[in-house]
Protein backbone atom coordinates (compact mmCIF):
# COMPACT_ATOMS: atom_id res chain seq x y z
CA UNK A 1 0.00 0.00 0.00
CA UNK A 2 1.72 3.15 -1.34
CA UNK A 3 1.93 5.80 1.35
CA UNK A 4 0.52 9.14 0.40
CA UNK A 5 1.75 12.64 0.91
CA UNK A 6 -0.45 15.06 3.18
CA UNK A 7 0.25 18.71 2.17
CA UNK A 8 2.03 20.91 4.68
CA UNK A 9 -0.42 21.52 6.97
CA UNK A 10 -1.34 25.38 6.92
CA UNK A 11 -0.83 27.99 9.65
CA UNK A 12 -3.98 29.57 10.94
CA UNK A 13 -2.43 31.49 13.81
CA UNK A 14 -2.84 35.27 12.97
CA UNK A 15 -0.34 37.69 13.94
CA UNK A 16 -1.83 38.84 16.74
CA UNK A 17 -2.07 35.63 18.44
CA UNK A 18 1.54 35.16 17.31
CA UNK A 19 2.48 38.67 19.18
CA UNK A 20 0.60 37.70 22.23
CA UNK A 21 2.61 34.13 22.34
CA UNK A 22 5.83 35.92 22.18
CA UNK A 23 5.31 38.15 25.22
CA UNK A 24 6.21 36.66 28.58
CA UNK A 25 3.11 35.77 30.80
CA UNK A 26 2.29 38.26 33.35
CA UNK A 27 3.60 37.58 36.90
CA UNK A 28 0.88 37.89 39.24
CA UNK A 29 1.75 38.77 43.15
CA UNK A 30 1.23 35.21 45.21
CA UNK A 31 -1.67 35.93 47.66
CA UNK A 32 -0.51 35.41 51.15
CA UNK A 33 -2.39 34.79 54.35
CA UNK A 34 -4.13 38.22 56.00
CA UNK A 35 -2.35 38.92 59.76
CA UNK A 36 -4.02 37.92 62.34
CA UNK A 37 -6.23 40.91 64.52
CA UNK A 38 -4.48 42.52 67.55
CA UNK A 39 -6.35 43.20 70.17
CA UNK A 40 -4.33 45.09 72.29
CA UNK A 41 -3.95 42.71 75.14
CA UNK A 42 -1.11 40.81 73.62
CA UNK A 43 1.80 42.70 73.49
CA UNK A 44 4.16 40.09 72.43
CA UNK A 45 1.87 39.21 68.99
CA UNK A 46 2.58 42.71 68.17
CA UNK A 47 5.67 42.08 66.66
CA UNK A 48 4.34 39.15 64.44
CA UNK A 49 1.45 41.37 63.38
CA UNK A 50 4.25 44.12 61.72
CA UNK A 51 6.13 41.68 60.13
CA UNK A 52 2.84 39.95 58.60
CA UNK A 53 1.97 43.23 57.66
CA UNK A 54 5.51 43.94 56.13
CA UNK A 55 5.77 40.87 54.23
CA UNK A 56 2.22 41.81 52.94
CA UNK A 57 3.35 45.04 51.84
CA UNK A 58 7.05 43.64 50.14
CA UNK A 59 4.56 41.27 48.20
CA UNK A 60 2.33 43.66 46.82
CA UNK A 61 3.87 47.24 46.04
CA UNK A 62 1.51 47.90 43.16
CA UNK A 63 -1.34 48.41 45.79
CA UNK A 64 0.51 49.16 49.34
CA UNK A 65 3.51 51.29 48.35
CA UNK A 66 1.90 54.55 49.80
CA UNK A 67 2.15 54.91 53.60
CA UNK A 68 -1.27 55.95 54.08
CA UNK A 69 -2.57 52.60 52.27
CA UNK A 70 -0.02 51.07 54.72
CA UNK A 71 -1.77 52.12 57.69
CA UNK A 72 -5.15 51.42 56.44
CA UNK A 73 -4.20 48.03 55.79
CA UNK A 74 -2.79 47.64 59.05
CA UNK A 75 -5.45 49.17 61.13
CA UNK A 76 -7.89 47.45 59.38
CA UNK A 77 -6.33 44.07 61.87
CA UNK A 78 -7.18 46.53 65.16
CA UNK A 79 -9.73 45.63 67.48
CA UNK A 80 -10.82 45.96 71.21
CA UNK A 81 -8.15 47.94 72.81
CA UNK A 82 -5.90 48.71 69.67
CA UNK A 83 -8.95 50.05 67.82
CA UNK A 84 -9.75 52.16 70.63
CA UNK A 85 -5.88 53.37 70.86
CA UNK A 86 -6.06 53.96 66.79
CA UNK A 87 -8.96 56.44 66.62
CA UNK A 88 -7.83 59.42 67.22
CA UNK A 89 -5.11 58.80 64.55
CA UNK A 90 -8.30 57.90 62.18
CA UNK A 91 -9.85 60.83 62.74
CA UNK A 92 -7.15 63.23 62.33
CA UNK A 93 -6.55 61.09 58.76
CA UNK A 94 -10.22 61.62 57.75
CA UNK A 95 -10.47 65.31 58.68
CA UNK A 96 -10.25 67.62 55.49
CA UNK A 97 -9.30 70.71 57.53
CA UNK A 98 -5.51 70.78 56.88
CA UNK A 99 -6.08 73.39 59.68
CA UNK A 100 -7.07 71.33 62.29
CA UNK A 101 -3.42 69.78 62.05
CA UNK A 102 -1.55 72.47 62.02
CA UNK A 103 -3.09 73.84 65.08
CA UNK A 104 -3.04 71.12 66.88
CA UNK A 105 1.19 71.72 66.45
CA UNK A 106 0.82 74.98 68.90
Amino acid sequence: MPIQHLPPARQTRSQDSVSKSSRPPAFKTPSMKAPECVYGTQPFKVRTFIQSCQLIFNNDPANLSQDRKKFLYATSFLIGRAAKWIEPYLSNLTNQDPNYLLNSWK
